[in-house]
């Protein structure tokens, strides 16, 4: 009932504001435009994406350039227009009434370097013909609030693997954790990632366009990006002299009563500091008790502390940046995750809820767990006219993780001292060079790289085991990639090779002694790909990559009890160097109306390493556990496709759907693979109104979520059968509303409508606890602007 009153009141509200606003005037400008370019074509008008900076407000050209904007505001608007080969446009205009205004383009210089759209950054030294999507915008916004695996969950083809309610990891294609590679702000996040109950140590926050490149990545990122890659991009730094601006983003959720505050505060530098700008960042997170359908969950609130800092001095050939983070969070693990015996495991395996009831509460006790990560960046290009660009980036990242146990150690000094189960440090060095040099006859650009990096891990082991031993690594790679276009092609390739050291220092139990076993590995990775425009509206794109990675060290030397995923888990020292061969053929129709996106894919692997549940559980001194064993697929391959349909009809109305499916076989036994994503379709139907009043860009839509039953799995593999297949409904509705003349942009979601008891084959909790019941997400993003000259 207090759900439903939530969901009732959130709505309910959000349209009140709109209506409300919509009997208001004075919002009704109209600003017309026409796009030109300055290259040696002509004058003609061109192909451009006009934006409305800080709103959703947004449109292309036609086919003579023109533009129009409706309902707006009188004051100052910031305008940015981006074209593929000019340079972009990033003015401020002030209107007071109708009016129409031309610009003209300057053609960008045929080098390959990073582009501007809407303010953000598209990464040019990449594979571009790799399957990728992206969120921005009003798409991102509605996300906010949630964790970086459950806000790409929208994308086809992308799941999570849970860890209970609050912890949650991206899954490209059936592929996860060491095989998805995240890029913070232009850097390799590296923390203990091993983990399936390690999310990202990443506020998403700091992100105003998210991509995600489907399938191998390696050229570029490096032999781990077996499955993809996940790019986080910050909006480009503040450039016009004396302005301070910025947002602020507040959330409130009603399953488990969530607070979420977020800031950003930005500004540019004049006079003799000309190129100076910088920006402040910062968010704060609290949630009690998670709810499932018809309980709660004990103990499974967190705390999250973020905040970042950018310094960044440019000029027309050269610049430099300074970048630093900070993220903390406390995070509870459910309390009926960790039982005492074997027959009490048993019958928590069996029960559909918790033996013991919990209320809601905002305190976390034991087990829980802590991260500390930091990490500072410094970078720098400098143009060097008729050879290039070059752009060089320093990083270094540690990563302060501590595990505790649901019982306090039997040892009273440690006790006493409230210390962590198991203490894991770890310190990243990053270096990177790239080159990209000009254009060769116009008609080939490309980058040549070296990367570099090592870690430092260290383990202070205060309970009953060790779970992964102290080690240390260092890795190098080059690579190389080139693109040439002619008429309709692009053919772009790449190769790279990779070396990778590590040792670990073990300590033998029986002698005590320190082992040392150590490795290297070595291997070449290629990339290829080709598209092609078979119009205006229809292209296809196809894509072949090799890649690679060497076992981790959880993989090799795995031996103890892991207390943030309540489960035992055991490493093989003989795994294999993992390799893929990854293919993936896309389509692509887009008109004014409607939009289809076609993508099936086969990814073929040698020695696929993977986490397999044991034949029995393990009863240690702090009680029984299921436990897992990294073992090795000598041949495996994993298919799949996704469908993505949109279509606008009646001027307001559009449908969406989306579909992703994966099948994935252990070649070598016949058989199916575990912890694969179940069949997936996700529509939704949504009205839109550009404007209505003083009211811009409302919506309000409907969505239906269903999960099939996972059945392609080993018979009698599991501890637990895989659960039942679910559906899920939800809402959506929201507006953007003028406020002191700043578009102030709301909107309220409500997912599992039905409060339907389910759990996801996804979930390693699924052996203990529900999923989520129904959840009202109240958003609200303000935008600031504080400079003198604001209207």
């Amino acid at each position: 009932m207090v759900g439903s009153k939530y969901t009732l009141l959130g709505v309910l509200v959000l349209l009140l504001v709109c209506s409300a606003q919509a009997q208001k005037t004075g919002c009704g400008l109209t600003l017309r435009g026409r796009i030109a370019g300055a290259d040696s074509s002509g004058l003609g008008g061109i192909q451009a994406a006009i934006q409305v900076a800080k709103t959703n407000n947004g449109t292309i050209t036609d086919s003579a350039g023109g533009f129009l904007f409706t309902n707006l505001c009188p004051g100052k608007l910031e305008i940015i227009i981006t074209s593929l080969g000019y340079r972009t446009v990033d003015t401020v205009v002030r209107i007071k009434q109708n009016a129409q205004i031309g610009f003209t383009l300057v053609p960008a210089p045929k080098q390959l370097s990073n582009v501007t759209v809407t303010g953000e950054v598209i990464h040019r030294d990449q594979i571009s013909t790799a399957v990728k999507t992206t969120l921005t915008g009003q798409a991102l916004q509605e996300t906010r609030g949630l964790s970086l695996g459950e806000s790409l969950k929208g994308i086809t083809g992308v799941n999570s693997l849970q860890t209970g309610p609050s912890i949650s990891k991206p899954i490209i294609h059936g592929l996860y954790s060491n095989r998805i590679l995240i890029m913070n702000n232009g850097i390799r996040q590296e923390g203990q990632n091993w983990g399936n109950d390690h999310a990202p140590e990443i506020d998403p926050f700091i992100a105003t366009k998210v991509t995600v490149v489907k399938g191998a990545a390696s050229i570029r990122y490096g032999s781990d990006a077996i499955g993809g890659v996940i790019l986080l991009d910050p909006k480009d730094m503040s450039r016009q002299p004396g302005t301070t601006d910025g947002e602020v983003n507040l959330v409130g959720m009603s399953n488990g009563q969530v607070g979420v505050a977020s800031a950003m505060l930005e500004g540019a530098a004049g006079g003799k500091l000309d190129g100076l700008s910088w920006r402040a960042q910062g968010t704060v997170k609290r949630a009690g008790n998670a709810q499932a359908a018809t309980y709660y969950m004990g103990n499974t609130g967190f705390m999250e502390d973020d905040y970042s800092g950018t310094l960044q001095y440019n000029k027309k050939n050269f610049g430099t940046e300074l970048y630093y983070s900070r993220f903390d969070t406390k995070i509870g693990i459910a309390s009926a995750t960790h039982i005492g015996t074997l027959a009490d495991l048993y019958e928590a395996f069996a029960r559909s809820e918790p033996a013991v009831k919990a209320d809601f509460s905002y305190d976390i006790g034991r087990p829980y767990q802590t991260v500390n990560h930091q990490l500072v960046k410094a970078s720098g290009f400098i143009n060097l006219k008729d050879f290039g660009k070059i752009e060089t980036t320093y990083a270094f990242q540690e990563d302060i993780r501590k595990e505790y146990d649901a019982d306090v150690s039997f040892n009273d000094s440690i006790a006493r001292l409230n210390l962590p189960d198991l203490y894991f440090k770890l310190f990243t060095n990053t270096a990177d060079v790239i080159w990209q040099h000009p254009a060769i006859k116009k008609k080939i650009v490309g980058s040549i790289g070296v990367n570099y990096i090592t870690h430092g891990n260290s383990q202070q082991g205060t309970g009953y085991t060790e779970l992964i031993p102290n080690f240390v690594d260092y890795g190098g790679g080059a690579f190389v990639i080139e693109k040439y276009e002619a008429n309709k092609w692009t053919f772009e390739a790449g190769v790279r090779y990779d070396y990778k050291w590590l040792r670990a220092y073990k300590v033998n139990p029986t002698s005590l002694a320190v082992e040392t076993p150590t490795y290297n590995w070595g291997n070449t990775t290629v990339n290829a790909g080709a598209s092609y425009r078979f119009s205006q509206h229809f292209s296809s794109t196809f894509n072949f990559g090799s890649a690679w990675r060497a076992p981790q060290a959880i993989e090799l030397f795995a031996n103890g009890i892991h207390q943030s995923a309540a489960s035992y888990e055991r490493g093989d020292s003989s795994l294999q160097l993992e390799k893929a061969y990854n293919s993936s053929l896309g389509l692509k129709y887009s008109d004014d109306h409607f939009e289809a996106e076609l993508v099936g894919y086969v990814n073929y692997f040698h020695d696929y390493i993977y986490l397999k549940p044991d034949s029995v559980p393990i009863v240690t001194i702090q009680g029984a556990f299921p436990s897992f064993t990294y073992t090795q697929a000598p041949e495996a391959l994993f298919t799949g496709f996704d469908i993505s349909l949109s279509y606008n009809f009646l001027n307001h109305f559009t449908v969406v759907s989306k579909t992703s499916i994966v099948r994935a076989r252990n070649l070598t036994e016949h058989d199916w693979l575990i912890n694969i994503p179940a069949d997936r379709f996700d529509n939704s139907i949504r009205y839109n109104l550009r404007s209505w009043g003083r009211v811009n860009d409302f919506f309000i839509g409907i969505s239906n979520l269903a999960v099939a039953k996972q059945t392609r799995v080993p018979p009698k593999s599991d501890y637990v059968p895989p659960p039942a297949g679910y559906i899920l409904w939800g809402v959506e509705a929201g507006c953007t509303v003028p406020v002191h003349k700043l578009p102030v942009n709301i909107s309220c979601t409500v997912t599992n409508l039905a409060n339907v008891s389910y759990r996801d084959y996804l979930n390693r909790f699924r052996y203990f606890l529900n999923d989520l019941g129904r959840n009202v997400a109240l958003r609200i993003k303000v935008p600031l602007d504080f400079s003198k000259k604001h209207t």
